[in-house]
């Protein structure tokens, strides 16, 4: 029991750490999309698949990054471990599909660039080009 949480004090301060300056994510979109506002709530039905946005794709960052830690605890309300383990059964049962993936920012600026109706989260902070707008932000919560 005291490893536990010792390892779990650990592992927040290193995220903690990590998160350098800011511990907020904004979500994005191109600036000619529809969606100039999304809720937490239809962020976390369009992230964990419930698609509450029919038309809207979303992006994930890939696991490891702090800004995807950060996304799941303060928007989905779910740790890593416990959105990996209902991917695992959601694609066991063949119903849905995860978000997909981008490996770093730059990519995730890139996919969101390049197609009207996708939507992803970023550090707060993080330089955006002039094409893209920012429609939701954690810390406003």
């Amino acid at each position: 029991m005291k490893r536990l949480f010792l390892l779990t004090c650990l592992l927040v301060n290193c995220l903690a750490a990590h998160a350098k300056s800011s511990d907020h994510v904004v979500v994005i979109t191109r600036q000619d999309s529809s969606i100039n506002t999304i809720s937490k709530s239809q962020l976390r039905n369009l992230f964990m698949s419930n698609l509450a946005l029919p038309d809207v794709t979303p992006i994930a960052l890939s696991p490891g990054e702090v800004a995807r830690s950060i996304f799941n605890i303060r928007v989905i309300g779910l740790t890593e471990s416990r959105i990996q383990a209902y991917w695992a059964q959601m694609r066991f049962s063949g119903r849905q599909q995860r978000p997909e993936t981008a490996d770093s920012i730059d990519e995730l600026i890139l996919m969101i660039e390049s197609s009207k109706d996708t939507i992803g989260y970023l550090p707060e902070g993080t330089p955006l080009p002039e094409d893209i707008k920012i429609i939701y932000r954690s810390s406003a919560q």
